[in-house]
């Protein structure tokens, strides 16, 4: 077998390899097999747990000089290496090379024996040989005690905070062993690691733990040349001409001798020194404060402060369009008398969630009482709106002059944010619509920023959750009172197509790992499509009583599903109305019925071939993000990657004949992982493929995009 196939083959189990198995594969016997490995600078023979493995490496590295005349480094597009650069497709296109068989790029590959590798393969080799490409793990981090170890930087540390000894082999301490934590998450995240990447980030850090004594690179000797540029080469930043001094001093009285510049207008609280600590200074362009909003009166040509907590307060209740006192702000204009008035804030909720004082903007409609009712509660008896205060927020922060559709019982509704009206589509009915901060005094503000706070605590939990229920590790099930919001919200989805049946009790699942997981799965989804909202929905999935905790706690799991078929992918399946995912349910009394957020995105006609969603242009990095039934009324959906789902609610139900009544309210139940359970399998038995579809029905209003 060639070397270069011997890498592919290396590449395609995560950049190492167990010594005899790889010999297995190329049919040589132990000798050959390491004369082979030896007359290579791309293997290392290691031990790793007790067992010869190989390593795949490289001498190869990224150019990162930006006007590079030619070197023997790799000159590629890092985010086309990662497997999708978004500024490929732009009017403009990448001004970074995508083409590996370039005129600079195929002499370097050829010299090194890499010429026959794909995308893919050199990605992993790359990725465990230049060490630019990933932040280091953090040694501070692995030393002393506490949540930081010795790390100063604490979480704003943009080295990986991930346990060095897990990296070598089993650990139980108490740092962070999961790739997917907050911080590591971040940290990658920061890189440009894109999703797909994320589950091989284990074994890629692996490998490189075991590569690094091998290859440190001696001090350098004052005449030693920098292996990336030849001795008598330029600094691609500077002229040719330029040397390692001053400017004179004729060039000091031309920069005195310029005019002033105009102060920059600040129009956004600086959330670093909010926070705490911002490095800039006086020099910020963003307005410093110690609360998260400020108050301004424009008189002359300068804004002067007004009293901020009492106006505060006054603008965040909904029904106020006029502050108290007696030199009144009229928030519709926002005037004081003849002045201008302005609102400093830090920005947006939804646009820093990870972030403490961030602005919580909450949406309110004004009903035919006068009463201002926040979306998605039923307040004043209404109909529960199918979005909500965050996502009418979201949309707002991609696009402030667009409509939004939704529903509400069974009645359609459209919003435009640029008259801030909502309009019923049958009546034409039309109701005045607020967005409005919700009130933080000077009080919480001190609470907030002296609270310590651990990464957990970043990712911003859903608003409805109890957070006092919400576990650091596993779920729990919080069973929801019939006349709560969330209950009927459901309940109605599930009685749309279901008939004669009884539910017995709601389970809210509060599993903060995996919300967070699929938080960020979304927030890459967002960034791949070049900022465009994903499409989430909330679908039914059937199952057996005896695999609940198992998908509660670790989410689906495609690999082992398959026992209804597969005709439209190997995927978890998932389906738009309860009558469908019924079907796969287990006929014992009370049956079980998953309500999920799925991130179906982008999607295609599925096919049982499928092991992921086809590509979307024939290449082998641009792909849809799910399968389903029918393109243009899909109620099938199959989804290949578990980060883009979340088991949200658990539905328990009978059949009206045999339903008992069901009195009180069920206690929480609280699962926590164990050693055991932490790789729990389960077998899927949702909406599968394999049998007929049912009949269509109204499409449901479970769409959140």
């Amino acid at each position: 077998m060639a070397e270069a196939a011997i890498i592919t083959t290396i590449c395609d189990h995560n950049g190492s390899m167990n010594f005899d198995d790889l010999r297995s594969i190329c049919g040589l016997n132990n000798e050959d097999m390491e004369s082979v490995l030896g007359r290579s600078e791309c293997f290392v023979v290691a031990v790793i747990n007790g067992q010869k493995s190989v390593i795949v490496r490289t001498e190869v590295r990224l150019c990162r000089a930006q006007n590079c005349s030619g070197c023997a480094g790799l000159h590629l597009c890092k985010w086309h290496l990662f497997g999708s650069c978004r500024f490929a497709k732009g009017r403009r296109g990448c001004r970074f090379s995508h083409d590996l068989s370039s005129d600079q790029n195929e002499p370097v590959l050829r010299a090194h024996g890499l010429n026959t590798l794909d995308v893919k393969h050199l990605c992993i080799l790359l990725l465990q040989s230049d060490h630019s490409l990933l932040p280091a793990v953090c040694h501070s981090y692995n030393n002393g005690t506490g949540q930081y170890g010795r790390c100063q930087d604490a979480e704003n540390c943009k080295r990986l905070h991930i346990c060095e000894k897990y990296l070598r082999g089993s650990c139980d301490c108490t740092r962070a062993h999961d790739f997917y934590e907050p911080h590591p998450l971040q940290a990658l995240q920061d890189r440009g690691v894109p999703s797909e990447l994320m589950p091989i980030m284990k074994d890629i850090y692996s490998n490189i733990e075991v590569l690094k004594p091998r290859f440190r690179n001696p001090r350098r000797g004052p005449n030693t040349e920098n292996p990336r540029r030849g001795p008598n080469a330029e600094n691609p930043k500077r002229g040719p001409n330029a040397q390692n001094r001053r400017p004179s001093n004729g060039f000091r009285g031309q920069e005195a001798q310029r005019p002033p510049q105009s102060p920059i207008e600040k129009t956004e609280i600086c959330m670093y020194f909010i926070k705490g600590f911002c490095k800039h200074g006086d020099s910020c362009f963003k307005e410093h404060s110690s609360l998260p909003y400020k108050w301004q009166v424009k008189e002359g040509s300068e804004w002067k402060a007004l009293p901020h907590e009492a106006t505060e307060k006054d603008y965040c209740d909904p029904k106020s369009i006029y502050s108290s006192g007696i030199n009144q702000i009229y928030f519709d204009t926002m005037t004081q008398g003849p002045h201008s008035v302005r609102r400093l804030s830090t920005v947006s909720s939804v646009v820093q969630p990870t972030f403490i004082l961030t602005t919580e903007w909450l949406w309110y409609w004004e009903d035919e009482n006068g009463n201002w009712i926040p979306y998605a509660t039923v307040d004043g008896g209404h109909s529960l709106s199918s979005i909500s205060s965050a996502e009418l927020e979201q949309k707002y922060q991609a696009d402030s002059s667009a409509v939004v559709e939704f529903t509400a019982g069974s009645q359609s509704y459209t919003l435009s944010f640029q008259d801030m009206i909502q309009e019923n589509k049958r009546y034409s009915t039309k109701r005045l619509v607020r967005r409005r901060p919700r009130f933080v005094s000077a009080a919480d503000a001190r609470t907030i920023k002296t609270t310590k706070r651990t990464f957990t605590n970043l990712k911003a939990l859903p608003e409805h959750w109890d957070k006092a229920l919400t576990p650091e590790t596993g779920y729990k099930r919080v069973s929801l009172q019939s006349t709560a919001g969330e209950y009927v919200k459901i309940n109605d989805l599930f009685n749309r197509t279901m008939r004669g049946f009884s539910v017995l009790k709601i389970d809210r699942i509060q599993n903060r790992a995996l919300w967070e997981v699929f938080q960020w799965q979304k927030d890459c989804m967002k960034k791949s499509s070049r900022g465009r909202d994903v499409c989430e929905k909330q679908l039914f999935h059937g199952t057996d009583r005896k695999h609940v905790d198992a998908i509660s706690l670790n989410n689906f799991d495609w690999r082992i599903c398959g026992t209804h078929g597969t005709a439209y992918g190997k995927g978890s399946y998932f389906a738009r109305d309860a009558k469908y995912s019924h079907s796969y349910t287990s006929d014992a009394g009370t049956r079980c019925m998953f309500v999920c957020r799925v991130l179906v995105g982008d999607y295609t006609r599925g096919n049982s071939e499928y092991l992921r969603p086809p590509s979307k242009d024939g290449g082998d990095t641009v792909f849809y993000d799910s399968c389903v039934n029918d393109v243009l009324d899909p109620s099938i959906f199959v989804v290949f990657e578990k980060h883009q789902i979340y088991p949200e609610y658990l539905i328990e139900y009978r059949d009206s004949s045999v339903c008992e009544d069901v009195i009180g309210r069920p206690a929480v139940t609280i699962y926590r992982p164990s050693s055991s359970s932490s790789n729990a399998s389960h077998v899927q038995t949702s909406a599968s493929s394999s049998a007929s579809a049912s009949p269509k029905t109204a499409k449901s209003d479970c769409i959140i995009c």
